[in-house]
């Protein structure tokens, strides 16, 4: 199977095979420009979209980069991917409406569509009485023209965050190297005599990392303001290393890219680079409080996702801008349950207290919810 982030990378294996000096930075920016949308408005038909795109960024007017070399390995790949999708067509029945055979659909690569926001109940509406305004004079028309809505007094002030990212960055006692626990060696000679051996201890190591988990559904659009302040400090670089990621509802086989959000990146990816001594998981959603009903689908997705990230992080915090009371009968009180303590509200005191505590020592094995 193919990689979905790695699309004609068989047309570039083929140009180096055929002569074509390229270098990966190269087939990167063909990457980034399939990514924004260039080189395939013309790929049902002759190709000649992505044949300019290519054209522009891998041939150069130099002996290394020959024109004629890429005219005709482009027309011979074009070639045999028309080949093989006429191979495939026979094999498909037609619908009684089709006059058309189908074209590349599926070829390119896919991205994973994103999962949209379940389906709250429907309620029956009820019309309520309609006051009618009579006798009084109508109110004087606003002018609303260059009118601008700026929050203020915010849950997190940029202070808050780069406080509790401090707190955070504890050192910590990990890694191959060793020193003399003098304290230990003393306790021990004296319980055990002289020649007793010396008790050595992992040296202090401040190495932390941040991973930030956005639930971008729309019930949180009316909350995303409070999280500015943690996003402009993970942009300018004053909360570092950190990395934002994010995902609907829930997180499920891929997360998206916070500039990119129709760019998918595997779950499975993220989990490889993190450290179980160093990432710090910090997940912004509602969590199911905005929902009477008990989601099943909801539910077993957030219990694989935990089961899945509890081995390779340090800490987590959880930040639900619903307040508690609001947490009663839904998804979000037994997850909060589950957590120990891990979800909080948006206030400041709680999250810088909950930065200050130490690491878990459970590894956050997460009993499934009942």
């Amino acid at each position: 199977m193919k990689r979905l982030d790695m699309p004609f990378l068989d047309l570039f294996e083929m140009l180096q095979s055929n002569g074509m000096t390229l270098s990966p930075e190269q087939y990167d920016l063909l990457r980034q420009a399939l990514a924004k949308g260039f080189g395939l408005e013309t790929w049902d038909r002759d190709w000649s979209d992505l044949r300019d795109l290519c054209r522009v960024l891998w041939v150069k007017p130099s002996s290394n980069y020959d024109e004629r070399i890429f005219e005709q390995t482009f027309s011979q790949y074009v070639q045999q991917k028309q080949r093989e999708i006429r191979a495939i067509q026979p094999r498909e029945t037609p619908g009684p409406s089709s006059s058309q055979p189908k074209t590349l659909e599926g070829r390119l690569p896919q991205v994973p569509p994103r999962r949209m926001p379940m389906k709250q109940p429907e309620t029956p509406q009820i019309q309520a009485p309609v006051a009618v305004k009579t006798g009084a004079a109508s109110l004087p028309e606003v002018d609303e023209t260059g009118f601008h809505l700026s929050p203020r007094n915010l849950p997190f002030d940029p202070r808050t965050v780069l406080d509790s990212w401090r707190f955070l960055q504890r050192p910590m006692r990990e890694g191959l190297e060793y020193e003399l626990d003098l304290d230990a060696t003393i306790n021990c000679i004296t319980r055990q005599g002289y020649f007793s051996d010396v008790v050595m201890r992992p040296v202090l190591s401040k190495k932390a990392e941040l991973l930030v988990l956005v639930d971008d559904s729309n019930v949180m659009l009316p909350f995303a303001p409070a999280l500015h302040p943690l996003v402009n400090a993970i942009e300018e670089q004053r909360v570092t290393p950190a990395k934002l990621y994010r995902f609907t509802t829930y997180p499920d086989e891929y997360l998206y890219h916070w500039q990119q959000p129709t760019q998918a990146i595997p779950l499975a990816s993220v989990l490889a680079r993190m450290h179980p001594r160093r990432t710090i998981v910090m997940i912004w959603s509602e969590a199911g409080a905005t929902s009477r009903t008990l989601n099943a689908e909801h539910c077993s997705g957030l219990v694989q996702f935990l089961a899945r990230l509890s081995p390779c992080l340090r800490d987590l915090i959880w930040l639900n801008p619903l307040p508690p009371e609001r947490w009663t009968g839904t998804l979000a009180h037994d997850l909060a349950r589950q957590l120990d303590g891990r979800m909080i509200h948006l206030d400041a005191a709680q999250l810088l207290y909950l930065s200050k505590q130490p690491p878990s020592t459970d590894r956050f094995h997460l009993r499934v919810l009942s």
